[in-house]
């Protein structure tokens, strides 16, 4: 859909925000040269890959890429959705343990999860691996799964120690 140059705003942007919530058809949403800030490029960019939460990284819009003239991150573009998916969720976890913060968003879950974090955390490092061999320099991708695993359960034991 190219709605590039129809004087859109910030308030269109938002608008279109909510219908690419529920989007799951539409792959290409052009809206160069309009007049949307960097205020309607994050409403955009947050339906798009909404990093405040794992649930949200998951429920963000995986199918279609937005190209607008502010350069706020909202080109979303590859091939697979489920790539796209795991992709985000990776990112934000790496990023997460940059300051070890990961494990206080894993505080109600119980230990023994753990075999089943291991393997989501490694599909989600392969997704990424796998959008980052096609289409960027693989060196922005380079923290292991195993330095998220490691913190979070390092974390989870200070948290068992102390609750004794």
């Amino acid at each position: 859909l190219d709605l590039d140059k129809n004087h859109l705003n910030d308030i269109d942007a938002a608008s279109i925000a909510t219908a690419l919530r529920s989007n799951t058809t539409l792959r290409t949403l052009r809206l160069d040269e309009n007049n949307i800030t960097h205020i309607g490029a994050e409403s955009l960019r947050l339906v798009l890959d909404d990093d405040n939460s794992l649930n949200a990284a998951a429920d963000s819009n995986h199918m279609c890429r937005v190209w607008t003239t502010t350069g706020v991150g909202v080109d979303i573009n590859w091939k697979e959705v489920q790539i796209n998916r795991g992709w985000k969720i990776y990112k934000l976890l790496s990023f997460r343990n940059q300051t070890l913060t990961n494990v206080n968003h894993f505080d109600n879950i119980d230990v023994k999860s753990l075999p089943h974090m291991i393997v989501a955390v490694q599909k989600y490092h392969d997704a990424a691996r796998s959008y980052f061999n096609h289409n960027y320099d693989i060196s922005t991708c380079t923290l292991e799964p195993l330095s998220i695993v490691y913190e979070i359960m390092r974390k989870w034991d200070e948290i068992v120690i102390h609750q004794s």
